[in-house]
């Protein structure tokens, strides 16, 4: 009956040791995935176990030799190696690293002294019951230890499981088992050296890990990723962002704030946000506030644009009891300048400069020689146009910002052909619409982009009496489409690549504003502007549209 007893020990010993080898060299082969290496080392750990007590089993191992305590000590370590190993791949898994600081070398050192003080005692050569009377203290010690390692492992794992949508808790649930089930078996059968009747343990462990490896993600990126990449991302903005708690103190800021305010953040962290950053004072930064505010930085003074976000513990819990605040600031300085510099440009275009150009006119009317006086005439008149036209534009501009209301384009499409037909008007200007196709939209700025566009075509057309066709209709796709077609000598390429690029320069720039000023309605309004070739000849411009009204 004995010999039965030990020939099932060790075949279940060699399957044991088997099905972790095979486990590992699995896991082995897809070693460059994020928390790989790790979890190989856990799993060869293990089959080091397994294999340390297949050696036990081996008839003529017998107790209080050397080599019995070779295989016993070499169980010993490895049960202990693992909760260490165990951890570093739960740190890893759930995205903090597996660098090593002193904190973690430290860690790893409580684990090993033991096996390194077992060794040192073994090779003094004491009897056994001197070497167990010694180690007994230090290895009731280390259990405690590597326990409540191997508790803070865990806990981590299900904690980011039941946070993390793409993480299992099976697989969490799997992954503890197959780690934890010698340790249980050992303490099932009161075996507190976890030497000796752990065969059953380790078969488990093989079992349950082979299914992890096999079925479930055990060394893939997505957790370390997401927690990573969040991280990165907050890191390398080029926006200062501060995360405060509800009394106005720093609790944490990144790369960008020190560099913006030329501070390490171990001297900011814990301060209040308004003895580290001047300027602040009277600006109030609850939850949602937004605004503008000039700081003091290394730069000099910027102008900042600041939004005040709530931090809450979860995505759907504690909604309304935020744990704290971030706080972006992004630099608007150069923004505001520009702005500021197009607002006195334009005021000098449509004050000053028209105002000139009223004068030119007035004294062109005294020179005597008729082709001079027409081509002044003429050329002050293109100015004088010229700057009505950037008038409307930025008019009609300013009422996209309003809020958007049902528009008929059927309706605005008749207006602009109602416009254009006139009786010193020589063209032909045809519609195609339906009776009513309605776009929540803003019906100015339609209008003008549809009148910017015909005028366009008969301003340069090549006929006596051209033809234009307004179409109106709706796009398979839902989009609204409003096109113009004529039949004249087309629109240049050059016209075509200078919108698309949205850039001009002193060789290579266009005719007029019409084709800018449609750009910038439909962009505006959250379109497309599409150009292409008529048939036989011409050009079809088309605006698209996307909020229908159903």
């Amino acid at each position: 009956m004995a010999l039965f007893e030990t020939l099932g020990s060790l075949a279940l010993n060699a399957i044991a040791a088997s099905l972790l080898g095979w486990t590992t060299l699995t896991a082995f082969r897809s070693r460059e995935q994020p928390s790989a290496e790790p979890f190989i080392a856990l799993l060869a750990t293990l089959t080091l176990w397994a294999i340390f007590a297949f050696g036990a089993e081996l008839p003529g191992v017998s107790s209080g030799d050397l080599l019995a305590t070779v295989f016993s000590l070499g169980q010993l370590g490895s049960a202990l190696i693992i909760p260490g190993i165990w951890i570093i791949y739960a740190l890893s898994y759930t995205g903090r690293g597996t660098g090593l600081t002193w904190k973690r070398i430290g860690l790893l050192a409580g684990i090993a002294l033991p096996v390194v003080v077992s060794g040192i005692v073994l090779a003094v050569g004491p009897s056994e019951k001197a070497v167990e009377r010694m180690l007994a203290p230090l290895i009731g010690w280390e259990l405690l230890y590597v326990f409540v390692l191997f508790v803070y492992a865990t806990y981590l794992l299900f904690d980011f499981g039941g946070s993390h949508a793409r993480v299992s808790n099976t697989l969490v649930a799997i992954l503890t088992g197959g780690v934890a089930a010698p340790y249980l078996v050992s303490l099932v059968g009161n075996n507190s050296t976890l030497v000796g009747t752990t065969t059953i343990g380790l078969f488990l462990s093989g079992v349950l890990l082979a299914v992890a490896v096999r079925r479930y993600p055990v060394m893939t990126g997505f957790p370390k990723a997401d927690y990573v990449a969040r991280t990165r991302v907050v890191e390398t903005l080029q926006e200062a962002i501060v995360i405060l708690d509800w009394d106005d103190h720093i609790l944490d800021l990144n790369e960008a704030t020190e560099a913006l305010f030329d501070s390490s953040g171990s001297t900011m962290i814990g301060e209040p946000i308004r003895s580290v950053i001047d300027d602040l004072e009277g600006t109030e930064l609850p939850a949602g506030a937004t605004g503008t505010v000039a700081l003091r930085t290394s730069k000099g003074r910027r102008q900042f644009q600041f939004s005040v976000s709530a931090v809450d513990e979860a995505a759907t819990d504690h909604a309304d009891d935020p744990v704290a605040r971030t706080v972006l600031f992004r630099d608007v300085t150069d923004q505001q300048t520009r702005e500021q510099r197009l607002t006195v440009l334009n005021r000098i275009l449509r004050h000053n400069v028209r105002n000139d150009l009223d004068v030119v006119l007035a004294y062109a009317d005294h020179i005597d020689d008729d082709e001079i006086r027409t081509g002044i005439r003429e050329s002050t008149s293109d100015l004088l146009e010229l700057s009505k036209k950037v008038r409307e534009a930025e008019e009609v501009m300013n009422q996209s910002t309003d809020s958007p209301e049902p528009v008929d384009l059927t309706d605005v499409a008749n207006m602009v052909v109602d416009q254009f037909r006139t009786d010193d008007n020589s063209a032909d200007i045809s519609l195609v619409c339906p009776d009513e196709i309605r776009i929540s939209s803003h019906r100015a700025v339609i209008r003008q982009a549809l009148s910017e566009l015909v005028e366009n075509s008969l301003a340069h057309t090549d006929k006596d009496s051209p033809h234009v066709e307004i179409s109106v209709r709706e796009a398979s796709d839902g989009a609204v489409e409003i096109s113009v077609a004529d039949d004249g000598p087309g629109l240049p390429k050059r016209e075509q690549e200078i919108v698309a690029t949205g850039t001009e320069t002193q060789l290579k720039h266009g005719q007029g504003i019409g084709l800018w000023f449609v750009n910038w309605a439909v962009t505006q309004l959250g379109g497309d502007l599409q150009f292409q070739e008529n048939d036989p000849e011409g050009s079809i411009v088309t605006i698209r549209l996307y909020d229908a009204v159903r």
